[in-house]
């Protein structure tokens, strides 16, 4: 992978949090965002060990990266979708301080073609990375563009400080140009607040320097090569992936959305008395969850306001129901609440 070091529809998921997340959960392969991703296990960027160890899905649905270890042996995380995403907006809600990692530490969200023999390394990458490479007085910010060919690299680094731990780190991925956009908070699609730097790569030879197809998208948590194999503090990094959406060009947030969340069966027992719904990412808008029973009345309903990750729908009596957010899309699945 070609680093500085060596010369990451609102995916929104409505699912049971009873039946899909086993808490601390990790493993080779894992479904998140959306996406199945496999993760890994041995070599990796900066002549880095990957651990499964270091990637796991809690059990909010949120994904954790990791830098583990201690003395001189410290191991990190990396994961690859095993589909490929193109043209298209992408957005990562992330909580960590990224604006205070230490200086021998990378944070990378990128498609990369190489991944999937799409052009030779070096090309047919679009990085958003927080690191300093090292440098403690170097920008922690950097945006980098490898070519679809040739050898023209298009890249702007920032500095920036955050006040909390939250952001939101997206780009806008054309023929013919990437706009990158940071933010303090957590944004959702259309919400431009909180900016911390805007630059857009429009360069004029685009189907030469501008990646042009769809890739493989990797996020990975790492030591830059050079920098001693470990964190210069010698302690351990976690940052949290709380959301991932693609939204492909030409698709709104809505139908995107629309055509992304499930409804996940489950076994409830009676004396919970009622559903516990939780997102895996944020909508843009308010949609209504409906339980119905076998005859399609409804018998509650609730409402999932915008940014909301949370709904419980409470009353219910043991019986089979059928759990729906038409507002979004999503066919009806069956639970039983015994």
């Amino acid at each position: 992978m070609f680093h500085k070091g060596s010369s990451v529809a609102v995916i929104t998921q409505c699912i049971l949090l009873v039946s899909l997340f086993a808490s601390g959960a990790s493993a080779a392969s894992i479904t998140w965002g959306g996406h199945t991703w496999n993760v890994t296990t041995g070599g990796m960027a900066g002549g880095n060990t990957g651990s499964a160890g270091n990637v796991v899905v809690d059990a909010s649905g949120y994904l954790h990266l990791k830098i583990s270890g201690s003395g001189t042996a410290w191991t990190c995380a990396e994961l690859f979708s095993t589909d490929n995403m193109g043209f298209g907006t992408y957005r990562w809600q992330i909580d960590g301080p990224v604006d205070k990692l230490d200086k021998n530490v990378v944070l990378g969200l990128f498609p990369y073609g190489p991944q999937a023999r799409i052009g030779a390394d070096g090309t047919n990458e679009i990085d958003i990375e927080y690191a300093r490479w090292g440098n403690s007085a170097w920008d922690d910010g950097n945006w980098t563009i490898y070519p679809n060919s040739g050898s023209t690299v298009g890249e702007t680094t920032f500095n920036f400080s955050l006040s909390s731990t939250y952001t939101t780190s997206s780009f806008v991925w054309t023929s013919t140009g990437i706009s990158f956009m940071s933010q303090e908070g957590i944004k959702p699609q259309g919400d431009s607040s909180g900016l911390v730097k805007k630059w857009t790569y429009a360069p004029s030879n685009p189907t030469v320097n501008i990646p042009q197809r769809a890739m493989p998208l990797g996020m990975n948590l790492w030591l830059c090569s050079g920098c001693g194999g470990m964190p210069s503090n010698g302690q351990a990094v976690e940052i949290i992936v709380r959301s991932f959406e693609f939204i492909p060009l030409g698709t709104s947030a809505s139908a995107a959305a629309s055509a992304r969340v499930t409804v996940n069966p489950a076994v409830l027992s009676a004396s919970h008395g009622g559903i516990l719904l939780h997102l895996s990412g944020t909508a843009d808008h308010d949609f209504r969850v409906l339980v119905l029973d076998t005859r399609g009345c409804v018998v509650r309903e609730g409402t999932v306001a915008a940014g909301a990750r949370e709904l419980t729908i409470t009353g219910l009596c043991a019986g089979t129901y059928v759990v729906a957010c038409p507002d979004i899309g999503v066919s009806r699945r069956t639970l039983v609440c015994q």
